[in-house]
This record gives structure tokens, sequence and C-alpha cells, in this order.
């Protein structure tokens, strides 16, 4: 039976120490291969389509990868800090720890983003895990008095107003 992460995790003792950036890049490794041999499985309902069996469902199960997240790789490596926190004191000791901690969260991200694009995973969630915004904001101010205006006068300020939209 497949481990869960909390079941990994372990919520006393001392913080997992690394002592060097190898170490990090191990235990991220360590991960990926958990992630790798631990696929979730999700149960669906798919509509039968055949003409006999017309609006009857089935029930299925899929394997499907499991996602990378940083939260789930601090529960596996033992990190019991908020991940800002450890990045932050950890990326101060070395450029080693710098650029593997920036390594981990690239990959992590790439993965996320791939299977999004891919339509594996909710884009709008990986959106906002990844603090990535896709939006457009429409200002419009305008000041009118539509009282006594003349049909011409009314053009001429629609026409205003789009030119400022």
């Amino acid at each position: 039976m497949a481990q869960e992460l909390w079941q990994l995790a372990k919520p006393f003792g001392r913080p997992a120490m690394f002592k060097s950036a190898e170490e990090l890049w191990a235990a991220f490794e360590r991960y990926i291969e958990w992630s790798v041999n631990n696929p979730m499985t999700i149960q669906d309902t798919k509509r039968q389509t055949a003409r006999g069996a017309a609006g009857e469902k089935t029930q299925y199960k899929q394997t499907i990868a499991r996602p990378l997240s940083i939260t789930a790789f601090c529960l596996h490596a033992g990190i019991k800090r908020e991940w800002y926190a450890f990045k932050n004191d950890y990326s101060a000791k070395s450029e080693d720890f710098c650029r593997v901690i920036i390594a981990i969260e690239k990959s992590i991200r790439q993965q996320q983003v791939d299977n999004a694009m891919v339509g594996n995973y909710k884009e709008n969630l990986v959106a906002r895990l990844n603090n990535i915004a896709d939006t457009i904001e429409n200002k419009v101010t305008a000041q009118a008095s539509v009282k006594g205006m003349s049909v011409s006068e009314a053009q001429a300020f629609l026409d205003k107003l789009n030119e400022e939209i």
C-alpha cells in the first residue's frame, strides 16, 4: 500500500538540517521518486453512448501522475517551517543552496504548468499556485448629463467615450 505524505512527516523532533546543497537536492530527488512510485487514483463516471446503454453511467478508476508541490516536498523532506522562511535562511547560507532552491521551485512550477497546458491539471488553480495572473483592467470614467442632449451631441459623447475605452 502506498504511503501518504502525512504518514512520512512526523510533526515532532528537530527540523531536518541540510549540511550541503547536494543533500537538499538529494531530498528533492527522493521526493520525485516517491511521487512517481505513488501515483494518485481518481474515481470518475462515464456516460455510455452505445445505443442499448443510453443514459447508463459507468464508474471507473484511473491512475494519474501525482502533482508536485512545494508543500508536499516540505512534508516529504521533513521541513517543518514555512517554505519561504526555509528558503530565506538557506539561500543566505550559500550560493549553492540558492541555486538548488531555485531549481526545486522551477522544477515544480514547470511540472504544474506543463500539465495544466495539456489539460491534466486545472489551469486556474495552477495559475493561482504560481502567482500567474491574466487580468485586464478596464477603467471607464465619464461624467455626462443626458438631460437636454441632442442626438448629435449624444453621438459625439458616445464617440468620445469609445475613444477613451
